[in-house]
């Protein structure tokens, strides 16, 4: 299997060491020598399986000193796996459940659940409205306004809808699984258009040029969550033609599809409160003085939301694409390949993307490069540096609140753990993969931020 089989991907023992050796160490020993140069030398970390002439087993976009431990461990764990072709690995990549997270791994035959983890079609929706940020957003009292009318309209953390505000046709899982199917159906429609918690978010920004732009970060919710759940424990690894493998195939599709479906909703209520906010700041006909704030950006109409809501970017970055398609090679048995993402969003030619950063940092769109070597793939975000408990116990709150200040965000101890301070930072993120696996072409910078 050569380079070229990685073309597509839409989307989707040696001797022991010493005792005291770290997989750091044996990380850079691993790459040393056996690396084919790359057209970049910031890329040229890739490792063979020691078959001559073998094509790389794993590819890596940062140095192997700058992966921790618990990452090693399960890049060690994924490569020992026999049906293993092919694992990329992310500039963001921090280690998850199973297979890292910013993790891309190319199987042969077989579909992993937890290679997509659990929260399914977790991913980006992002427009640009074009909208004058002056005009539209010209101060701090527009912005509150926003962030209000946002909190109004969509639910965040926990909170749900009331039942009966959407209604979808009943979930039946392919697995036969009765309690999986009344898990889901429990919750779907109460879940529809809601943002959840964690690093779930929704940004208002603006460019460089003064544009107002709009993206929503969410997935699958509990749906997904009880999707995943169920299949990981049926096992790590299925084969495709197996039953478990074609009913955990349907139930991704179903939670994917979810999962785009909750994002485009939470857009279309961001930008219906963008119009509300719009309409309040137009002074009233006859007015013989204007608010300072007012806006002569005509509201948008529901005509102007549809079509920004069809030319959205959408980018899910948990996922499994069987590369079935005419012109996709099979793997070395002669079934198909299959491409999981886990943290990890599809970066073919030409495809747009959005990688955010953190909160005070914005959002940065994208342009894939399809590079092959990689999997056709780029960084999901910035990645988590610190977890979520060591956030809360060593970040200052105040520092939180200073970085945040000029934003119209959510600043307490509440979500001290999603402080700019818990990622990596997002130029050593982006300049491992600008260029070579993405062309940055817009960097929106944030007004206003909704999370749980």
């Amino acid at each position: 299997m050569g380079r070229k089989t990685h073309s597509k991907h839409t989307g989707k023992r040696g001797a022991q060491p010493p005792a005291d050796d770290s997989r750091r160490e044996r990380g850079k020993r691993r790459t040393s020598g056996a690396a084919r140069q790359a057209p970049d030398d910031r890329m040229a970390y890739a490792t063979c399986t020691g078959v001559p002439h073998a094509p790389p087993r794993l590819s890596l976009t940062i140095p192997p000193d700058r992966l921790d431990a618990a990452t090693w461990d399960q890049i060690e764990s994924a490569l020992a796996l026999p049906c293993m072709v092919h694992l990329s690995v992310m500039p963001d990549a921090h280690a998850g459940y199973d297979l890292c997270i910013g993790g891309v791994a190319l199987l042969d035959g077989h579909i992993s659940p937890s290679f997509v983890g659990y929260d399914i079609g977790c991913g980006m929706c992002h427009v640009n409205t074009g909208l004058p940020a002056d005009e539209v957003l010209p101060d701090e009292a527009a912005r509150r306004l926003l962030f209000d009318r946002l909190r109004l309209a969509i639910p965040v953390g926990t909170a749900t809808r009331a039942p009966g505000d959407y209604d979808l046709p009943s979930f039946e899982s392919a697995s036969g699984d009765t309690q999986l199917t009344g898990a889901v159906n429990a919750r779907q429609s109460i879940q529809l258009a809601t943002l959840g918690g964690g690093n779930h978010f929704l940004e208002v920004g603006v460019n460089r040029r003064g544009e107002i732009g709009v993206t929503v970060h969410s997935g699958s919710r509990r749906s997904g969550w009880d999707i995943g759940a169920w299949y990981m424990k049926q096992g790590r690894l299925f084969p495709l033609d197996s039953r478990l493998g074609r009913a955990y195939r349907q139930d991704m599709d179903w939670a994917l599809d979810y999962a785009l479906l909750n994002r485009r909703l939470m857009l279309e209520h961001a930008l219906r409160a963008l119009a509300d906010v719009q309409r309040q700041l137009v002074p009233h006909k006859g007015s013989r003085a204007a608010s300072p704030a007012a806006s002569g950006q005509p509201p948008l109409s529901e005509h102007e939301i549809a079509m920004l809501l069809g030319r959205m970017i959408n980018e899910n970055h948990n996922h499994a694409v069987v590369l079935n398609q005419p012109g996709d090679q099979p793997g070395p048995s002669g079934a198909p390949l299959v491409l999981h993402r886990k943290g990890a969003t599809p970066a073919d030619a030409g495809q747009p993307g959005v990688i955010p950063a953190n909160q005070r940092d914005g959002v940065y769109v994208t342009e894939g490069l399809g590079n092959a070597e990689y999997l056709s793939s780029a960084s999901h975000g910035a990645g988590r540096r610190m977890s979520r408990n060591e956030a809360q116990r060593t970040i200052p709150l105040e520092r939180f609140r200073s970085q945040m200040r000029g934003i119209v965000c959510r600043a307490d101890k509440g979500v001290l753990d999603e402080a700019p301070d818990a990622y990596k930072p997002i130029a050593e993120v982006l300049a491992a993969q600008d260029g070579v696996l993405v062309r940055v072409i817009d960097h929106f910078r944030p007004l206003v931020v909704l999370k749980g």
